[in-house]
């Protein structure tokens, strides 16, 4: 090597040290992501605060892209990975993520999940208090009574139309605790199926819209394919009807009036906190699965559309 070529590797690596500080160095610790879909808050907020809470990350992100075969494909793929124990750690997208991740990780990787309505019933965990399994996370579980009751308070549901995804065993769960409800309540209520890649969606709106199907206000709860529907929903009704949504996505990018919920910053950030435990050597079998306090939120055009008064506590979007 010549001296002038010495002498610029020096200065080059003079520079490194000047910009960074220390030489660069692997990342303490190796997660693997998997993703249901893309751009997602929660998912890009637990990055930022583990950070934040000082942990040493490098990510490894697979991604659904809301195909759940195309997911187990890629799964399939990481097998070998997996089984060698390469990442110290898992953290899933939504219920059909986490049960496919969950099946092939086992118990090689501690798992955390995110935005999961319902870990108990999806066979995730034994209970919320102690898993008992390598998996823990933190769930966007409100009890359905809870946010049809937030909702009827703020102003009375007397016909309601409850959208669920027949392919997503939670919004199934979800429609069932929306029918007891409104026996409870008084409230007559209109069950829709509805599914990707079919016309079902669109079938419905149109009967609404036309009056065929008469209803005050309409509920989906926590679904993924719904909530990626939310403008398509409210452009079809949101005039003629109240729009409740389970997760704050459907205020935040879909303009319904409301939700009760909690936000999707408290959800990443809670799933951070849970990783850096497991990390540090927490047990994830006995680390409880943690509900973030669910808040009101409300689409101030909406709200100003329909003429309802946000409560004062309300968290306003637009």
């Amino acid at each position: 090597m010549t001296m002038k070529m010495v002498s610029a590797a020096l200065l080059g690596a003079m520079s490194l040290l000047s910009v960074t500080g220390q030489p660069a160095a692997a990342a303490d610790k190796n997660i693997l992501m998997v993703l249901w879909k893309e751009g997602m808050e929660a998912d890009q907020v637990f990055k930022s605060t583990l950070a934040d809470l000082g942990v040493d990350a490098s990510f490894q992100e697979i991604n659904a892209r809301q195909d759940r075969a195309a997911l187990a494909g890629q799964l399939r793929g990481l097998e070998g990975d997996i089984a060698n124990k390469v990442y110290d750690a898992v953290y899933t997208y939504g219920t059909v993520g986490t049960q496919l991740a969950t099946s092939v990780v086992g118990d090689h990787s501690p798992v955390v999940f995110n935005i999961v309505f319902n870990p108990v019933a999806a066979k995730l965990v034994q209970s919320l208090e102690t898993p008992g399994v390598p998996v823990t996370g933190v769930t966007n579980g409100v009890p359905v009574a809870d946010q049809l009751d937030t909702f009827n308070a703020l102003t009375p549901i007397k016909k309601l139309l409850v959208l669920y995804n027949v392919r997503e065993p939670n919004s199934v769960l979800v429609e069932k605790d929306v029918a007891q409800w409104a026996e409870e309540n008084g409230v007559t209520v209109v069950s829709s199926r509805v599914a990707p890649g079919t016309d079902t969606l669109t079938t419905v709106l149109a009967d609404v819209a036309s009056g065929k199907i008469d209803v005050d206000s309409c509920y989906a709860g926590a679904d993924s394919y719904l909530a990626s529907a939310a403008k398509e929903v409210h452009a079809a009704i949101g005039d003629k009807v109240h729009l409740y949504g389970g997760t704050q996505t459907y205020v935040a990018k879909g303009g319904w009036l409301a939700t009760y919920a909690p936000h999707n910053r408290d959800m990443g950030a809670t799933a951070a906190e849970q990783m850096a435990k497991v990390l540090a050597g927490a047990d994830p079998a006995t680390l409880p699965v943690l509900l973030p306090e669910p808040r009101l939120f409300i689409s101030q055009a909406a709200a100003a559309q329909h003429g309802v008064t946000p409560p004062a506590d309300a968290a306003l979007e637009d």
